[in-house]
């Protein structure tokens, strides 16, 4: 890795290494490394090269090669590097009478492709020259990886839109090339992870468990309820440790077999759609005891809210019943829930008759945890009715007569 400086001293070596390369070709030859402007024409050489740095990009495929960088708490667990490939104009200068810039350009290029890359000894050289005392406590001789060149093939189009960044300049003969990779650091505190005390090892076969369905354990039960015991089927569902989410939650088991777990819902669950998980994990001995390893697909249930009870009396309450006669009826329902409701939660009441449903009512605004919801009724025939809530569509269950028809819980509009 190097320090801000590296950028510079890339400049710097190639500047050094060029200058005695052209030198022998072309006697008097300087290297010079200004903007090629006009109003710095007095730094161009009269006979040489002038190299100019006039982009720097990143090297994409090295972005990721030091990640992660950071925890997440935002401490740094290794320096972050920044990669980046330095692209360069390199312009040659002299009498053209004498095919002096082709020479040079020739001599450059000549020299690039022998010699592609910068040595550590070039650039500790470099450094160490008293003209570039600026470079002083650069590292970039310590990088790992060295600066390797290569030719960039510009179009015409493309070098002469390149040149016109430079105002009123006269274009001279030129090329392209890049140098890369340059690996920018720069120095955080960083923490190291503590040393590996222990290694434990074990070896398990490759599993997949699999939900095939969640039901109610009780037999007959038309539905799932809160706080009821509910089996998983599937296959693969038992493992070294067996542990069972649902919700999201972890959930105890009551028991755990290859093909079936038996548990109960947490008496928090709210009503609707849910979702259960199976986890199976190897055991690693103590004292790290199982490492969950392998993971089921998420099977979904629906958990039905219920209609709750006092005294063996559905809690459905009618009261300010308006109307008389043959005329509808408009009246105030409350319906006590199990579990209670969220506040986002979507609550309807059904009227049913022997047909379906008659009447469907939408519950007033509610806070969150409510365990009672009133349904503002109109417009209805006075009646018997069965009723359910339905709670982000789940519907609570309801006591059928003999002939299938529905008869409890029951809201009577007189």
């Amino acid at each position: 890795m190097s320090d801000f400086r590296a950028v510079a001293t890339v400049t710097a070596t190639l500047r050094h290494v060029l200058q005695a390369a052209i030198q022998a070709d072309v006697p008097g030859a300087t290297v010079t490394t200004v903007r090629p402007g006009e109003d710095t024409a007095a730094n161009l050489p009269t006979t040489g090269i002038n190299l100019f740095l006039y982009q720097l990009s990143h090297r994409s495929h090295r972005a990721n090669d030091d990640l992660p960088t950071r925890r997440q708490t935002g401490s740094a667990v290794q320096q972050p590097v920044a990669p980046v490939e330095l692209h360069y104009l390199l312009s040659c200068y002299g009498d053209d009478s004498t095919l002096e810039p082709q020479r040079l350009l020739g001599s450059a290029i000549a020299f690039l492709n022998a010699q592609p890359q910068l040595t550590r000894g070039q650039i500790q050289a470099a450094v160490a020259d008293p003209a570039n005392g600026f470079l002083t406590g650069s590292d970039l001789a310590a990088q790992v990886d060295v600066v390797r060149f290569s030719p960039m093939s510009l179009t015409l189009d493309e070098l002469s839109r390149l040149w016109s960044v430079f105002l009123q300049t006269h274009y001279v003969l030129s090329t392209t090339f890049r140098a890369a990779t340059v690996m920018l650091e720069r120095p955080v505190p960083t923490h190291t992870a503590l040393p590996t005390r222990e290694v434990r090892l074990a070896a398990s076969v490759l599993r997949r468990p699999q939900i095939i369905r969640v039901a109610p354990a009780a037999a007959g039960a038309a539905g799932i309820t809160p706080g009821a015991t509910i089996v998983l089927e599937g296959s693969d569902l038992d493992g070294d440790a067996t542990q069972v989410q649902i919700g999201g939650a972890v959930a105890p088991t009551t028991s755990v077999e290859s093909g079936r777990i038996l548990l109960t819902l947490p008496a928090d669950l709210a009503a609707g759609p849910q979702s259960a998980m199976v986890r199976l994990g190897v055991d690693l001995g103590s004292p790290s005891g199982p490492r969950l390893a392998f993971t089921s697909d998420l099977a979904a249930f629906v958990l039905q809210p219920v209609i709750t009870q006092t005294g063996g009396s559905f809690d459905v309450a009618v009261s300010d019943v308006q109307g008389a006669g043959a005329a509808p009826r408009s009246a105030t329902i409350k319906v006590k829930l199990a579990p209670p409701v969220g506040e986002r939660q979507a609550a309807t009441l059904e009227m049913l008759n022997a047909q379906g449903v008659a009447y469907t009512f939408a519950a007033a605004s509610h806070l969150a945890g409510a365990t009672q919801l009133t349904f503002a009724v109109s417009g209805v025939v006075a009646g018997d009715y069965a009723v359910r809530v339905r709670i982000d569509g789940a519907a609570s269950p309801v006591q059928l007569d003999a002939s299938q028809a529905p008869v409890a819980p029951k809201a009577s509009l007189p």
